[in-house]
């Protein structure tokens, strides 16, 4: 009898603790990244294709691994098919997540074709894209960004305040027969779109702690370079309870639009860490 309590019990969280989890049915990431501008009117941006290929590569294989369930479909732009047209168009609101790899500053990024530009007024992330990432240096810069004309119902915003960084690292080490041989073992900056998405998914933590926990390990500790990732976002009330969409988990995420109109939010966010001494120029 003892026992049968017990189970009865155990069941009872359980099935409470598994109706609290509310899995998103989809996913799905459309990628923008430039490796090489036309006419070289920008400098090359070295593993941009690899930084592309490692969040899209890890959101699928954390969601395989994790919740099996989740249906996943991508996208991926690269070099010449990175243009204004097809960035600002409709097609990334068929895309919960949209990740952007390029150069841009303050309010803006780059497109492939020579002078072509996206700024902040250019673009609103809305329709079925929840959340967004910018890897480029400056675009959300403290104390000078603009951030609110980039949100029409996209939860947050991923980016850098500061210089955002790119390497390789060699880490050799003898080996082989009486240890004779030199071995290297490489890391790189992409290490941070692979681990943000497995912190994010398995690790189920809040979507900005899962980035600055990626970007501190990897180009602060790793790479040894200072720098300020940033979140940026709107919150207040959706459907009754308030919404800090930096906090928010993969698993517990709104599957909707939020805060479109001005009247539906009470404010807007940003948090950030400051890793060692960011270069800002």
């Amino acid at each position: 009898m003892y026992k049968a309590i017990i189970i009865l019990i155990f069941c009872v969280f359980y099935i409470a603790n598994a109706k609290a989890v509310k899995v998103p049915s989809k996913f799905s990431i459309i990628s923008f990244a430039i490796n090489s501008y036309d006419r070289s009117w920008q400098t090359n941006i070295t593993y941009a294709k690899e930084t592309s290929d490692a969040i899209v590569n890890s959101f699928k294989s954390n969601l395989k691994d994790n919740y099996p369930s989740v249906t996943f479909s991508s996208k991926q732009y690269l070099n010449e098919k990175v243009t204004k047209s097809r960035f600002i168009g409709n097609e990334t609101e068929n895309y919960n997540f949209v990740f952007y790899n390029g150069h841009g500053n303050v309010n803006f990024i780059t497109m492939w074709p020579k002078g072509e530009y996206v700024y902040n007024k250019n673009k609103k992330f809305g329709g079925k894209t929840y959340w967004a990432m910018i890897n480029s240096c400056l675009v959300f810069k403290n104390g000078e960004a603009d951030q609110e004309p980039w949100f029409n119902g996209v939860h947050s915003i991923l980016g850098y305040s500061s210089l955002s960084k790119y390497y390789k690292k060699d880490y050799k080490r003898s080996c082989g027969f009486l240890y004779l041989k030199t071995c290297h073992t490489y890391t790189y900056s992409y290490y941070v779109e692979r681990d943000f998405a497995t912190n994010w998914i398995e690790g189920k933590q809040g979507i900005a702690m899962a980035y600055f926990n990626a970007v501190n390990k990897w180009i602060h500790k790793d790479g040894g370079f200072g720098v300020e990732p940033k979140i940026v976002y709107r919150y207040g009330y959706v459907d009754g309870k308030f919404f800090d969409p930096w906090e928010e988990t993969f698993e517990n995420s709104i599957q909707k639009p939020v805060f479109k109109n001005n009247e539906d939010y009470d404010g807007i966010g940003s948090r950030w860490v400051t890793l060692g001494t960011p270069e800002y120029k």
